[in-house]
């Protein structure tokens, strides 16, 4: 059987990929990433790590704790920058997005 904490470290991680993906292609198309998925993107990442923490995958050490927390810092400034900027997530996936 498959233990749930892999399957978890995999759906967080191809989240992470999928909204990393998503504030590039932002970017390509506007010139300025879309914050919001950047958010989206370091919650998930921090995520991972965590899981990798706790079920020891990783060493529990200051390297990653360190890196949980400015995925948390990354992730809460980019979302005030999107809020600002009355962005929402994957808009470069959205047609109509783009012409806000």
């Amino acid at each position: 059987m498959v233990q749930s904490t892999l399957v978890w470290l995999f759906f967080n991680a191809v989240f992470a990929g999928f909204a990393a993906v998503a504030v590039a292609a932002h970017y390509a198309d506007e010139g300025e990433p879309d914050f919001v998925s950047a958010a989206l993107a370091a919650v998930f990442a921090g995520a991972c790590v965590e899981l990798g923490m706790a079920n020891g995958y990783l060493p529990d050490g200051v390297l990653p704790t360190a890196v949980v927390g400015v995925c948390i810092v990354v992730a809460l400034i980019s979302l005030a920058f999107g809020v600002q900027r009355d962005q929402t997530a994957f808009q470069a996936f959205r047609g109509g997005a783009r012409t806000r």
